[in-house]
């Protein structure tokens, strides 16, 4: 039988409200100091005071390691430290059958009778403790649940913020990484269009100065006859006319695409640019045995440039196709015009463009494909020049080719000028050397370039001087005044400017004819020679036609 002052206890032990007092009691009917109540919480895994009792010892390691001993072998007994007290108190506890409601009694272990009863009555007190459980358990869901969607709700309006960043900040990246990517491909592409420029160049450059090298072999050993003497001075001409052109190009191009280049806007007639333009690009084009067909309008095609640098833009397309049509091959070149475009077409039947090649055809060092003997020669700046050229006057320009072997096709379109165009140019005179006995003092700091300037001028009937410096030249001048002064700029002692000013004071040379030899070939350096006193200004190496006709010209009354 069980006591009914024990089934009473476990009575009150059921209520919440008593459940405090119902210890107590259960306490002092088992002679103990102190009952507690736990109850598993299957959620967090650990053993918690009952509702209504003090919510201590609530994680203690050595609690929960007897209250799981307690669980596993059905009661158990242990010392352990209690909130307040000093060292460790007797404790025994009893669990229910289910092993989720233990009693722990505090000072001394109840007696057999008592621990028997217990035992009984444990099961309803662990029914009770379950449905509080469940209670707080649904009651906790529910809030829980309620807070989940509030804060699920935030995260999601976060999620989507986030989501919406991301998404921006991915194409961002996205944006940057194919940005990186052209910009690498661009680099790397570029860098190997440099390293095939260089190698062009040294070419190119190596080309000329063998001939030039063996030349002066040849004058060396001083045994050649008057014909031999003649073809090794042209052998030299004609290389060192190659690499001023070489050099020119490179120039141009870094001229031009800088923008530093100033483009006359007078008006023009294309057919005579053209005119002009075959008559530059006639020698190679005779020379690889090409047949040349024009077709110009009757009337004028009129357009407002600079005709030198329009000259030169037919000229290039005339030599590039000269360059890359097999020898006789047919180039042609049509000239048309309506109300508001005049339009340039050269096509010929040469090794054509390939299909990649032909959106990169006009970018700077960009060329075809070439046989090893680089038989066509250049440095691929020409195309690039053009379409420079072409843009700065308000034009555009085209490549197209049907592939390889199969010929190709460059189209100029420029505005057309609305106003008549002008006079056909006058007939220019042929280069002729001046026969005339001008006195000519040449000023060059270069030894080497003064005296065969000189031996030169001499040949042909001048009567050259030499001054290696710039106070010398003034000596000689102020002793003999010289018909015409040729002035190299950079001297060691003083600037050619200055020197040209100082002549210019002296009255024995103040009309004499002044011209610049200089390798600063800019326009701003031909302003700033004209500015100084000089009369012509000439880029080295000289343009020997050139300086002949502009001495030809000179007054030898002076």
């Amino acid at each position: 039988m069980i006591p009914f002052e024990l089934v009473s206890i476990f009575i009150d032990l059921q209520k919440p409200d008593d459940r405090l007092g119902a210890t107590h009691k259960l306490a002092r009917y088992a002679g103990a100091e102190q009952v507690m109540v736990f109850g598993r919480d299957a959620e967090i895994g650990i053993f918690l005071p009952a509702p209504g009792l003090p919510q201590t010892l609530r994680a203690g390691k050595r609690w929960q390691d007897f209250l799981r001993q307690c669980a596993d072998a059905g009661s158990a007994e242990s010392f352990l430290p209690l909130p307040g007290n000093e060292g460790d108190i007797s404790v025994w506890g009893q669990c229910d059958c289910a092993g989720n409601t233990i009693v722990v009694f505090l000072g001394t272990r109840p007696a057999a009778p008592a621990r028997a009863a217990i035992t009984a009555l444990l099961p309803l007190l662990g029914a009770k403790l379950a449905g509080e459980r469940a209670e707080l358990a649904a009651a906790g869901l529910a809030a829980a649940a309620r807070d989940s969607h509030r804060r699920a709700s935030e995260l999601n309006t976060a999620l989507d913020v986030s989501r919406r960043e991301l998404q921006a900040a991915y194409q961002r990246v996205e944006i940057e990484l194919v940005s990186r990517r052209e910009a690498e491909a661009k680099l790397r592409n570029a860098d190997r269009r440099k390293d095939e420029f260089l190698a062009m160049l040294a070419h190119e450059l190596r080309n000329p100065l063998a001939p030039i090298s063996m030349a002066a072999r040849i004058l060396q050993l001083g045994q050649t006859t008057p014909e031999r003497l003649k073809q090794t001075c042209a052998v030299i001409e004609r290389q060192v006319g190659h690499m001023t052109s070489l050099l020119d190009d490179l120039l141009d191009v870094s001229r031009v695409t800088g923008g530093l280049v100033t483009l006359a806007q007078e008006l023009q007639d294309m057919g005579a640019i053209v005119r002009d333009a075959v008559e530059q690009a006639r020698p190679l084009i005779d020379a690889r045995g090409h047949r040349l067909s024009l077709t110009l309008p009757k009337q004028a095609a009129p357009v407002r440039g600079d005709s030198t640098r329009l000259v030169q833009i037919i000229t290039n397309l005339l030599n590039n196709a000269a360059r890359y049509t097999p020898p006789e091959g047919v180039i042609a070149l049509d000239l048309t015009q309506d109300a508001s475009m005049v339009q340039v077409v050269v096509r010929d039947n040469g090794i054509g463009i390939d299909a990649a090649l032909i959106p990169h055809v006009f970018d700077l060092f960009v060329q075809g494909e070439r046989s090893p003997d680089r038989a066509q020669g250049g440095l691929g700046v020409g195309l690039a020049l053009v379409k420079s050229l072409v843009e700065r006057h308000g034009g555009s320009v085209s490549a197209a080719s049907a592939g390889p072997g199969a010929g190709s096709e460059f189209t100029i379109r420029l505005p057309r000028a609305h106003v008549a165009a002008p006079a056909p140019p006058e007939p220019r005179q042929g280069d002729t050397a001046g026969s005339g006995a001008l006195d000519i003092l040449i000023v060059d700091d270069n030894a080497d370039a003064a005296d065969t300037l000189s031996m030169f001028l001499g040949t042909v009937g001048y009567q050259p001087r030499v001054a290696y410096e710039g106070r010398t030249a003034l000596t000689l001048a102020a002793q003999g005044a010289p018909d015409v002064l040729l002035l190299d700029i950079g001297l060691p002692d003083i600037s050619g400017y200055e020197l040209a000013q100082q002549v210019r004071a002296l009255p024995q040379t103040a009309h004499a004819t002044l011209i610049a030899l200089t390798g600063y070939g800019q326009q701003s350096d031909r302003e700033r020679a004209i500015a100084a006193g000089f009369d012509h200004h000439l880029t080295k190496p000289v343009d020997v036609s050139m300086l002949l006709r502009l001495l030809a010209a000179v007054p030898q009354d002076r």
